[in-house]
């Protein structure tokens, strides 16, 4: 018994397993009230929302009212929303009236001229011979008839009990009906503290189903068939479901603080897995086959009452609550979150690795955390060495299942799980980039000054030679098919192969600042991300790569921080706007509207699993993409025009339209069908023979237009899903204006005589007048130009200066002082006397804007800048290189006197205090050097040796003047 009490409580826990991202919708998306009384998806794909201010109309990117256009009075408290299941037709009850409508008018349903209100929170149910059903104080109407009985075309409205006197005297519950449910040809009641039930025609005897049925006794709301056959009851209290098949109800209670709070209605929505959902008092239920599992705003939901829940045709849950407006659960049960809220410590997440078959490993910023399959909350990973790991950039598996980790420290590690123990395996000069265990089994790191190898877990870690490799930063390795490695390097492509180092050389148009990420592709083929935006597709030829840009709206604005092919083919990009995915054929965007716990991504935070799933850690946590085919298919929107006005007065389908004397414009309105499309659309539209013009907005307004036949046409695009609709078109007519009539032509010809008569002579008589002021003009107009001239000359000075130096120092800016390196260096003066660079750099300035803010960083970094140009001589130049480095020229100087130079720069301007208000502080500077003297030396030759030389500063202490020493 104890045991069946702890397997309740546990099916009923709350499921702190998954973090959820909600797209929420309130005055900003056109809610003029937040307070959500229903929610449907109606036949079409219209997507409506009751509130306690008017019935709305999503249009795929807000909320319109339904107003006096459409039927409605202002401020009018929606309690139910209902669809006919045999027609067009959708069923509004509010607390003045019913309506009821095509979803684009509604006229209001008056049995003998009154208007009829359905009490509050009560569902509608229509029959199949076209009668409704509703509830009424408390009793069970039949509404019959469709109103149109004045003009003998149909019968006039009649309401009527369900009931006879008799009836309700041998069955008194019957006098107090809570709900109404129609399924497979029964009509079900809650009917007192009780359920009734009887044959959906009305006619036929009424069981009463109690205590013993299974049904407790309470006031039931909610009722719903599941696809399974299942019927499910919601009371205030209790939770029952007849299983298909059976003859009495088993209890599925919820626990009893989650069902406290007495409700009008017991909302149930089936969602597209089949779970049957319903509301609590925190959040939702959702039954998982063994019980219920609780879902509330610890997994992201809003804090407040969910008054109204619907699952739309998309898979997508719609929350409607108690004054927050709508949330629309993004990526429904196909992404889950695990973040901070499950015991994931150190975010942001830096990698991801299955270790065994029940556990996940997620390394972060303060060393990892550890997910069992099955449970709820994620715990410290076992790493154990003094001192504790920070910033795991990154983990990999050996074949015999010890698990390599790389940290931002430069340590190597090694876990054992078998012994629990954890190795130093080595420490590097540089921190790890990224981690690979070939097929091989040789361990692979990629660092940010080359590449080093790692032959056994025994063995000692070696250093790939520069000369081989590169000695600059490396971010990404990949594996083709055929075991060769790819690694992208700031300096390029190296490829690896049969013992052999290639340097790719690449044809086509590759980015300028080397790349950081690599993927191999089925057919030999690279995917590139480079330290710039965009995407690169290169084709491998000998040692040399053709390669050119995908070109992606996303992609060329994305700064790829990983790309991965998975087993299926499919190419992963993440970058800081989202994940796009490449299934061979399309592209698709992922982001926050589609489930993601976070739009940006990091470099090694992706990982698939055995089950095809996709892990993907962010700065906030890690989103699990359970079914990552459901994620890419396409299904392009459907627009729908949902009126058409000139000013205030409806526009049939290919109907006149007067625009004689009328300022008003024509107005078109038009929706997407289907529910939120999860991203922000695009339209086009144009006239038959224009261009397209592009929108956001989900109206169109024409004014001006001429007469004639006109044919617009209206397309929505999805940029996540690289989608066109269909085209919806418009027909219109604009006849001819009064004005364009034949005699007034002649009327008007006529008139322009005259008037070209009388102007003749007028303009005669000034001809001469005007000669005389046209000289006078001339001569003014002369003087004015040549001002003009002056200002321009002046403003071409100012874009000069604003192109060619700092805003905040005034020095050279980072193009300017790399161009004067550059004509320096192909001086031939430099051969004969020397050239020397200093790249300058303000030790610790992190901690100044740390302590005393940026705008202190800003005004000592000026200071530092105005300090080092009274220090130069003439011809010697200075420019801010980046951030808070500087670069340093001094042209035509020997080795000796530049080392001397730069050493008295150096204790120039570290040795003068600087203030900032009333503190005053010391800045110092750390100088790499090189110089020159007639070798051949590129400018990006030059760079790195001098930023060698700073990193040579710095490590031996900062404050000081470091020169480049080859070998």
């Amino acid at each position: 018994m104890l045991a069946m009490v702890a397997l309740l409580l546990l099916a009923c826990a709350p499921l702190r397993a998954q973090q959820y991202s909600l797209q929420n919708y309130d005055r900003k998306a056109g809610l003029e009230s937040l307070t959500i009384t229903a929610l449907l998806q109606d036949r079409r794909g219209f997507v409506w929302a009751g509130t306690e201010m008017g019935l709305y109309r999503f249009n795929g990117g807000n909320f319109e009212r339904m107003g006096v256009a459409q039927g409605f009075d202002k401020g009018e408290y929606v309690t139910t929303v209902a669809q006919d299941p045999h027609r067009e037709l959708l069923w509004v009850a509010t607390q003045s009236g019913l309506r009821r409508g095509d979803g684009m008018h509604f006229t209001k349903v008056e049995p003998n001229g009154q208007p009829l209100v359905v009490d509050v929170g009560r569902p509608l149910v229509m029959l199949d011979d076209g009668r409704v059903l509703l509830v009424r104080n408390d009793a069970l109407m039949v509404l019959s008839g469709d109103g149109q009985g004045q003009d003998g075309q149909g019968q006039p409205w009649q309401l009527q009990p369900m009931f006879d006197t008799a009836q309700l005297a041998a069955l008194p519950a019957l006098r107090r009906i809570t709900t109404a449910y129609l399924a497979q040809g029964r009509l079900w009641l809650g009917c007192g503290t009780a359920v009734c039930s009887l044959d959906a025609s009305g006619h036929g005897q009424v069981v009463l189903h109690g205590p013993g049925q299974g049904v407790p006794a309470d006031g039931w709301m909610g009722m719903l068939l599941d696809r399974a056959g299942n019927l499910w009851l919601r009371g205030t209290r209790h939770v029952s479901v007849r299983l298909a098949g059976a003859t009495r109800f088993t209890a599925r209670d919820l626990p009893e603080s989650a069902t406290g709070v007495v409700k009008d209605d017991g909302r149930f929505v089936e969602d597209r897995q089949g779970r049957v959902l319903t509301t609590t008092n925190h959040g939702l239920a959702r039954w998982s086959g063994a019980g219920w599992v609780l879902i509330d705003s610890r997994n992201g939901l809003p804090d407040i009452n969910i008054n109204a829940l619907m699952s739309d045709t998309q898979g997508s849950l719609w929350l409607g609550t108690y004054g927050r407006g709508i949330a629309r659960w993004a990526g429904y049960g196909m992404v889950e979150g695990w973040g901070d809220v499950q015991g994931m410590q150190g975010l942001p997440n830096w990698s991801i690795l299955r270790v065994d078959a029940t556990h996940m490993w997620f390394g972060n910023e303060l060393g990892g955390s550890v997910l069992e399959d099955g449970k709820t909350r994620l715990q410290p990973w076992p790493v154990r060495v003094d001192p504790l790991p920070r910033q795991a950039l990154s983990l990999a598996k050996a074949a015999d299942g010890g698990i390599w980790i790389g940290l931002y420290d430069h340590r190597l590690l090694r876990f054992d799980p078998a012994s629990g123990r954890t190795r130093l395996m080595a420490r590097l000069p540089a921190f790890i980039k990224t981690l690979r265990v070939d097929r091989q089994q040789r361990l692979w790191i990629a660092t940010v000054n080359g590449i080093y190898y790692l032959d056994g877990e025994d063995a000692a870690v070696q250093r790939v030679a520069a000369a081989q490799t590169t000695d600059r930063q490396c971010s990404d390795i990949a594996e083709g098919d055929d075991g060769t490695l790819w690694f992208a390097c700031n300096t390029g492509v190296l490829r690896y192969a049969g013992g052999q180092w290639s340097r790719m050389q690449t044809r086509g148009k590759a980015p300028v600042a080397g790349f950081s990420a690599v993927a191999v592709d089925a057919d030999g083929s690279l995917w590139l991300g480079a330290n710039e935006p965009g995407v690169w597709r290169a084709s491998v030829q000998g040692e040399q790569l053709d390669i050119a840009p995908i070109v992606d709206a996303w992609l060329d604005n994305t700064l790829a921080y990983f790309i991965r092919r998975d087993q299926r083919g499919w190419i992963w990009v993440g970058g800081g706007g989202g994940v796009d995915i490449f299934d061979g054929r399309y592209w698709t965007h992922l982001s926050r509207d589609e489930g993601l716990l976070w739009d940006e991504a990091n470099q090694n935070a992706f990982f698939e699993d055995t089950d095809g799933s996709v892990w993907i850690g962010s700065p906030v946590g890690v989103s699990h993409i359970l079914h990552p085919q459901e994620m890419v298919a396409r299904a392009p929107h459907t627009v729908a025009v949902t009126s058409v006005t000139h000013g205030d007065a409806p526009v049939e389908a290919g109907g006149e339209v007067s625009m004689d004397g009328h300022a008003a414009p024509l107005t078109v309105r038009y929706a997407v069908l289907g529910g939120s499309p999860g991203s922000d659309l695009r339209f086009r539209y144009r006239l038959s023979g224009s261009d397209w013009v592009d929108t956001h907005s989900h109206v169109i307004n024409f004014t001006g237009l001429s007469s004639g036949n006109y044919r617009l046409e209206i397309q929505a695009l999805d940029d996540d899903h690289r989608t066109t609709s269909a085209s919806t078109y418009v027909d219109f007519h604009i006849p001819r204006p009064w004005w364009e009539m034949w005699w007034v032509y002649l009327a008007e010809v006529l008139l322009l005589a005259l008037l070209l008569a009388i102007i003749w002579r007028w303009y005669s008589r000034r001809l001469l007048r005007q000669n005389r002021q046209l000289e006078a003009l001339v001569s003014g107009r002369t003087a004015e130009l040549t001002e003009e001239k002056r200002e321009l000359e002046r403003t071409r000075a100012e874009l000069y200066q604003q192109a060619t130096h700092d805003s905040l120092t005034g020095l050279h800016n980072r193009r300017a002082i790399l161009e004067h390196l550059a004509a320096r260096l192909e001086s031939p003066v430099r051969h004969a006397a020397g050239l020397a660079v200093g790249l300058v750099d303000v030790d610790h300035f992190k901690r100044i804007n740390d302590t005393f803010g940026h705008q202190a960083g800003d005004a000592a970094l000026l200071t530092i800048a105005q300090r080092l140009q009274s220090q130069l001589r003439d011809g010697d130049r200075v420019g801010r290189y980046g951030g808070e480095e500087l670069l340093v020229v001094l042209p035509n100087i020997s080795r000796r006197a530049a080392i001397e130079r730069m050493a008295t720069i150096q204790s120039a301007v570290s040795a003068q205090p600087h203030r900032w208000g009333t503190q005053h502080f010391t800045v110092t500077l750390s100088i790499g050097m090189v110089w020159v003297g007639d070798e051949p030396a590129s400018i990006e030759d030059v760079i790195r040796r001098a930023d060698t030389a700073l990193y040579q500063a710095k490590h031996r202490g900062r404050d000081r003047v470091s020169e480049f020493m080859s070998g």
